[in-house]
């Protein structure tokens, strides 16, 4: 009788620790129409520069994200990056593009546990897939590839991501830069990107590296030197 109530304590435990949302947990989207691509250019003005691209997977599940970013000069992190609701207004204000991509209405009362992805917000990638390291200020090169199961290049479904925008915020959650995604046209589907070793960076630079995050992730983040 002992052993059953020890059982059922943990999975009670394990269960506690992930928060879902108030219409259950995010589905894998596994329909992604082939060839399907979007892709958010950042300002060349602004505190960081640079794309994040969604493309399709070769059997439709899930979607592959690629981060190429530079900047965050001056800013403080580690950085966290979502897929947000609404495109950015005309005027370029960030804070038009309002909450996450929560179609499952999990809110983020409580942090995303990234052992449990599906209990998370759809758009909160930093929150399954890593943040960005801080850089104490400096100038930073950052290249990330994985596969988020949960957003979707389909039309016509809460996690599809085409009409909406990608936001990277600073360690205070303060926003500090957004880019609308948009169609980048019918393309040849990519295959599940599995675990990649390390990009070197460019020359000079100093690198590091995180890799293997949920079998999914793998990125470079070069320091460049003021």
């Amino acid at each position: 009788m002992q052993f059953r109530l020890l059982i059922a304590s943990a999975l009670f435990a394990a269960s506690a620790s992930a928060i879902t949302g108030k219409l259950g947990d995010a589905a894998v989207i596994t329909d992604n129409p082939a060839g399907a691509s979007y892709i958010a250019t950042f300002p060349t003005n602004g505190t960081v520069t640079g794309s994040a691209k969604f493309s399709s997977t070769s059997n439709g599940t899930g979607v592959e994200v690629s981060l190429d970013l530079k900047g965050f000069k001056g800013a403080t992190g580690p950085f966290a990056y979502h897929i947000h609701d609404q495109p950015v207004p005309a005027s370029g204000n960030c804070n038009g593009t309002l909450a996450h991509l929560d179609p499952y209405q999990r809110g983020q009362v409580d942090p995303c546990d990234p052992k449990y992805p599906a209990t998370c917000e759809v758009g909160d990638l930093a929150g399954k897939h890593g943040k960005i390291p801080n850089s104490n200020g400096s100038m930073l090169e950052v290249y990330l590839v994985f596969v988020d199961n949960y957003i979707s290049t389909k039309q016509g479904i809460g996690a599809f991501i085409g009409n909406r925008s990608i936001v990277v915020h600073n360690s205070a959650g303060g926003r500090i830069a957004c880019a609308n995604l948009t169609t980048a046209g019918a393309r040849s589907p990519v295959a599940p990107s599995p675990t990649s070793g390390p990009i070197s960076p460019s020359s000079g630079a100093s690198a590091v590296t995180v890799s293997g995050l949920l079998g999914l992730a793998a990125f470079v983040v070069a320091a460049l030197a003021l």
